[in-house]
């Protein structure tokens, strides 16, 4: 998963690798690091160990995910999760 830009802008995400919890939405919170990686001439953020949350959490390629961020304590909130095959 990649953090848009403009999140990690206004969170004030400047370093290569940074930490940050994840919460699901039952509420358990793991930490996962946010790393910085060269994309054509800018620059994207890429969340480590995202397939196996995506996994743990019953999420597929394809879904809508909706969260919330807190930018004291980098926290990254799953609020809502709209599945690929809902009708």
């Amino acid at each position: 998963m990649r953090m848009p830009a403009n999140v990690v802008r206004i969170a004030g995400l400047k370093n290569k690798v940074y930490e940050i919890k994840v919460t699901n939405m039952n509420g358990e919170t793991i930490d996962m690091n946010l790393r910085r990686q060269k994309n054509g001439n800018g620059v994207r953020y890429a969340i480590e160990g995202w397939p196996m949350f995506m996994q743990e959490n019953g999420i597929r390629c394809g879904d809508k995910l909706h969260f919330r961020f807190l930018c004291e304590g980098n926290v990254l909130i799953l609020t809502k999760v709209d599945a690929v095959n809902e009708g």
